[in-house]
């Protein structure tokens, strides 16, 4: 089988990103909700949630029944996704571009509707507002946004030629 090209392999690399974070990171998480701040001095993982509470509570020590049902969709349906995906890639299913639309743009809606309501709360969840805490919100976040973003609109555009191409006469 010939190499993927390049942009597939970027998109492969960032697929591979997101369920190593969902399957470390994030699995941690959903695992121990209530023991983070217990946690935080002994473990890596708690340590980091714990940093990240500057930014939002809801991933610390004020974690609630929404914040859990977004992880579990992340880390269960999500990564299931992701390797679907993956799969219609290295086979070129002609699926592709579509499942990659979908996934590109529901987790583009998602990470838009958590910047959106943290920010219509008046980042509630913030234990304090400074430059710091904003950044670590957003950075930490954008590269979901900017990836999807990304794949949704790549497969967009391969979608859209696939229609011209079948548009034109012969």
């Amino acid at each position: 089988m010939e190499r993927l090209p390049i942009k597939d392999r970027v998109i492969v690399a960032m697929l591979g990103f997101f369920l190593a974070v969902a399957f470390t990171l994030e699995l941690y998480w959903l695992g121990h909700p209530v023991d983070l701040p217990a946690q935080a001095g002994s473990s890596f993982m708690a340590h980091l949630f714990e940093i990240y509470s500057d930014c939002d509570r809801a991933y610390y020590d004020a974690i609630n029944p929404f914040t859990r049902a977004l992880e579990l969709i992340n880390v269960w349906f999500t990564q299931l996704l992701n390797v679907w995906l993956l799969y219609a890639i290295w086979k070129r299913r002609p699926y592709r571009h579509g499942l990659q639309l979908l996934l590109g743009s529901y987790v583009s809606y998602s990470v838009s509707l958590y910047f959106l309501s943290a920010h219509l709360s008046g980042y509630e969840n913030m234990k304090y507002r400074s430059g710091y805490t904003y950044f670590l919100f957003y950075a930490t976040n954008l590269p979901w946004l900017l990836a999807h973003l990304y794949l949704a609109g790549d497969s967009l555009v391969a979608i859209t030629r696939r229609f011209a191409a079948a548009r034109e006469p012969t």
